[in-house]
């Protein structure tokens, strides 16, 4: 079958327009200027400093808030006791200013601009290179969230929704993530093989609100042993985009997008679902085959042709597959080529899918164990 790249009219894009680039950056043992020492200020030094950077508080003492001297008193910032100049922004790796008006707030940008330093001053959107998020923290996993300016009390409720999700237990996870990575890249190979053992990972720390056990890293290591001893398995997912509203696709759905390597779409797709495939996955756009035995058998002998090199295919059609005409045929050529081949259901016209077919495996499907070739779906 020829393939066929995204063309911008039949495809949602890879990622849709940003108002900002969202970037976490170092900065750790760097110096950061703040002018001025008022609470909003204090504030965002204390952000800086909690980053690891070394901050430097320019501001005549009779103008420090006493926030602003508690983190003086406690070593988080240090005072430099003399308004702001020109000469403060060399070897800066950032700056900030409260400035009260326009004229000290253009020269202050002005400035660290000429130096070449990022710059943002505080309530002065104009004058700013860069913005400060709210933050869910669970470090090293962080949640920044941004309405550029828009709504802030919009994102603070956003950040509060996401506090009530992530457990503080997701701290310590993260912390063990990061104590395994080396060891599990020297025994599993690139692609494949590492993401079947993350997937894994993940599954383990939210599928259980605890901390880790102190046999965990171990637990993990034979996982990854486990892992490196089979081979690699291709996995075929027919999925079920339903009538083109996101909001409608089902859990299991969304998580085979997010895990697929490649995904073959038909037109009828709509650009919301794509949107929530996995950034990384490569799409072919496989056309309508209007009901043509031959189109269908095209695009069957393209997804197994991807899942015999091992990788993880979605087959993404409108609708529900199930009820789709010639479904279970195409079950049954991918299985006699020795596929794995699962369902997700879908809604359709003709009302919701009750029956879901072929065998979950388990790194898509966390919670499942040896289920039946027919099995009710799961919403």
């Amino acid at each position: 079958m020829r393939r066929k790249s995204l063309p911008p009219s039949d495809s949602a894009e890879r990622i849709a327009p940003l108002a900002k680039l969202p970037v976490f950056w170092s900065l750790t043992d760097r110096r950061v200027v703040v002018a001025g020492g008022s609470d909003a200020a204090a504030w965002k030094a204390e952000l800086l400093a909690a980053c690891g950077a070394r901050v430097e508080v320019f501001c005549e003492p009779h103008d420090v808030s006493e926030t602003m001297q508690a983190l003086i008193a406690e070593g988080k910032v240090s005072l430099k006791p003399q308004p702001w100049s020109i000469s403060v922004f060399e070897g800066a790796s950032l700056a900030l200013g409260d400035c009260e008006g326009e004229d000290e707030a253009r020269a202050f940008f002005c400035a660290a601009r000429a130096a070449g330093v990022p710059v943002n001053v505080i309530d002065k959107p104009g004058f700013c290179q860069f913005q400060f998020g709210s933050i869910v923290n669970r470090s090293p996993v962080i949640v920044s969230i941004s309405t550029d300016g828009a709504a802030p009390i919009l994102a603070q409720a956003i950040r509060q929704r996401i506090e009530t999700l992530l457990p503080p237990a997701l701290k310590d996870w993260a912390a063990l993530a990061r104590q395994l990575r080396e060891a599990v890249n020297l025994r599993l190979a690139p692609g494949q093989p590492r993401r079947k053992f993350w997937e894994s990972f993940v599954d383990r720390c939210m599928g259980a609100n605890r901390l880790p056990a102190d046999n965990e890293a171990e637990d993990l290591l034979a996982v990854a042993e486990r892992i490196a001893a089979s081979p690699p398995a291709g996995r075929v997912t027919l999925v079920g985009a339903g009538p083109g509203d996101a909001e409608l696709l089902t859990l299991k759905a969304m998580r085979a997008l997010q895990a697929a390597d490649v995904i073959l779409f038909d037109e009828g797709v709509s650009r919301d679902v794509l949107e929530l495939a996995r950034r990384e996955a490569k799409r072919f756009l496989v056309g309508d085959t209007g009901g043509r035995q031959n189109g269908r058998d095209e695009a069957i002998e393209t997804v197994a042709r991807f899942a015999r090199e091992g990788k993880r295919v979605v087959r993404l059609m409108p609708g529900d597959p199930l009820q789709a005409r010639g479904t279970g045929t195409d079950i049954a050529r991918l299985e006699r080529q020795g596929l794995s081949v699962v369902v997700i259901a879908g809604i359709s016209a003709h009302g919701p899918a009750t029956a879901s077919l072929g065998q979950p495996d388990a790194a898509v499907f966390a919670s499942a164990a040896a289920l039946p070739a027919v099995r009710p779906a799961g919403r």
